[in-house]
């Protein structure tokens, strides 16, 4: 069967450069709708009258349902067809954005979102899925290298196209711009792309769906609410209780089913466990920084949005180049080399990021980051494939469910997690530099006086010049507190990656030399 496989395999991948871009341009839309709303929401608040609790549930709704749905993915590839149930998926998106795009209220923008997250999320797990039944292992880096763009480009670019549509077109543009591009992808699906379906038919697994979806969309709900309200807060607390008890029930569920939603016996293969482990690291460093740098740049820094994105920019055209050359040289030198490099690079680049400063200029920041870009674009889809490699292929959609699964909730996970520690690193940071301003201390005095005198020059009472001083020496705490306490979490990213590199090391140095077959491929 293995043979049969990958005879199929190699069939199915000849002519398949329209095959990949197709399910590229489907994958970069849905990704990039991850990020690019997030500019948009003080527009947004304006235009629909609410707060912003109320406008995070177009940004929240979309995460929580698309998260929810990824495990049962697998089972409908399996029992559709992938190449259906990609197009249904980008249907669905197509007309969620659509819809969004001509939203007239703040609920009509939530279901509308929930829409198109129902289309969006399934497409990253069903597109992994195609491009495994597609390639020969052989194949599989190059083709995993291109498919990496939109993962990585996706998220990085959407900052700065939001920024310029929000300030010089119309804000509706970000979800009515999916819709042509989503026309013509699904036409062209629909042409190029060959039907991959399982011989056995399963029954559904309603109980293992009704328990990760909840789980799911409850763990995510409260662990996005940590860096606002704290690992404490009763709310977060009760959504993560809710969250563990319903997926502690589905593992128990799946353990003992006999057509499980998600095969959790996947986990006893070491390698796809172990590359899971380091892609995790991997992403909890990379959604951290996509989060944190911008409070640098637009509150420290206070450049604009379209600024911010330009300045971003270039580390997500580095990561769009390094994709296909480090899928190629994998399938040359196999993962262990290109991820141990691409991880000691991006250490490194961290090392350097934690001397972030006031006096730190643009260039040596567009470096930092692209350097790190360069890095994460090197071991990223490699270390993902390594992994995947070593599942058999009728058991590839299940796979491709659970490694998804598990890089959502590392994300949201890390996002939450340096925030908060972001937070109290700057606390302590904001009461040390307050301390050391000992206004007994003669030196103090000087300073302050010295600042007074030039509020005084420029027209203020004596009184009124003390207060602006003081004021000023305020903010200058604070502003002093946040970069250091940036360059903390910079510095433990750093130390995150050295962890990655030890486990990196136990990772397969050649590739798979082949895969288990199963898999019927229907063409078209």
């Amino acid at each position: 069967m293995n043979d049969q496989a990958t005879d199929q395999a190699k069939a199915s991948s000849k002519g398949s450069g329209l095959a990949m871009l197709a399910i590229i341009l489907g994958v970069f839309m849905a990704i990039l709708d991850t990020s690019i709303v997030n500019v948009a929401i003080p527009k947004m608040m304006n235009v629909f009258g609410v707060s912003q609790s109320q406008i995070e549930w177009v940004v929240t709704a979309y995460s929580l349902v698309s998260g929810a749905l990824v495990p049962a993915t697998g089972y409908l590839g399996d029992r559709f067809g992938y190449k259906r149930m990609y197009v249904i998926s980008l249907i669905i998106f197509t007309i969620g954005s659509g819809l969004c795009g001509i939203a007239w209220s703040n609920e009509s923008m939530i279901v509308f979102r929930i829409i198109q997250a129902i289309g969006g999320g399934a497409m990253m797990p069903i597109s992994m899925s195609m491009i495994f039944r597609m390639f020969p292992v052989e194949k599989r880096g190059m083709a995993m290298g291109l498919f990496g763009i939109a993962i990585m480009f996706a998220p990085a670019t959407g900052p700065t196209l939001s920024g310029y549509i929000v300030e010089y077109l119309d804000w509706r543009l970000i979800f009515t711009i999916n819709v042509p591009i989503g026309i013509v992808d699904i036409f062209l699906s629909m042409a190029v792309l060959k039907e991959f379906k399982m011989e056995a038919k399963k029954r559904f697994d309603v109980w293992g769906f009704l328990t990760s979806s909840t789980g799911l969309a409850t763990l995510l709900y409260g662990i996005g609410k940590v860096s606002e309200k704290g690992w404490g807060d009763s709310e977060v607390v009760i959504f993560l209780t809710i969250g563990i008890v319903f997926l502690v029930t589905f593992v128990i569920l799946e353990l003992t089913v006999k057509d499980p939603m998600l095969d959790l016996s996947l986990l006893k293969n070491g390698m796809y466990t172990l590359s899971l482990l380091v892609s995790s690291l991997v992403t909890v460093i990379m959604m951290g920084m996509l989060f944190l740098l911008p409070i640098f740049l637009q509150n420290i820094s206070g450049l604009s949005a379209v600024e911010t994105g330009l300045i971003l920019l270039p580390q997500a055209i580095a990561s769009g180049i390094m994709m296909p050359i480090a899928g190629g040289l994998f399938d040359k030198f196999g993962a262990r080399p290109l991820a141990v490099i691409g991880l000691l690079i991006t250490a490194a680049a961290l090392f350097l990021t934690s001397n972030l400063s006031m006096e730190t200029s643009r260039a040596t920041i567009i470096f930092w980051l692209t350097l790190r870009a360069v890095g994460m674009g090197l071991m990223m889809m490699p270390v993902q494939t390594v992994g995947m490699n070593t599942v058999p292929m009728e058991k590839v959609g299940q796979g491709t469910a659970l490694s998804n699964t598990i890089r959502q909730v590392s994300g949201a996970f890390g996002i939450a997690w340096l925030s908060l520690l972001f937070g109290d690193r700057k606390d302590f940071h904001t009461a040390y530099l307050s301390d050391q301003l000992n206004m007994v201390s003669t030196t103090v005095i000087d300073q302050v006086t010295k600042i007074q005198n030039q509020f005084i020059a420029m027209g203020q009472s004596a009184a009124q010049a003390k207060i602006s001083a003081l004021n000023y020496i305020g903010g200058q705490v604070q502003i002093q507190s946040t970069i250091i306490a940036l360059d903390d979490v910079f510095y433990l990213t750093a130390g995150l990656s050295l962890l990655a590199v030890v486990f990196s090391l136990f990772l397969k140095g050649a590739k798979a030399k082949g895969g288990a077959g199963g898999v019927h491929m229907m063409g078209e």
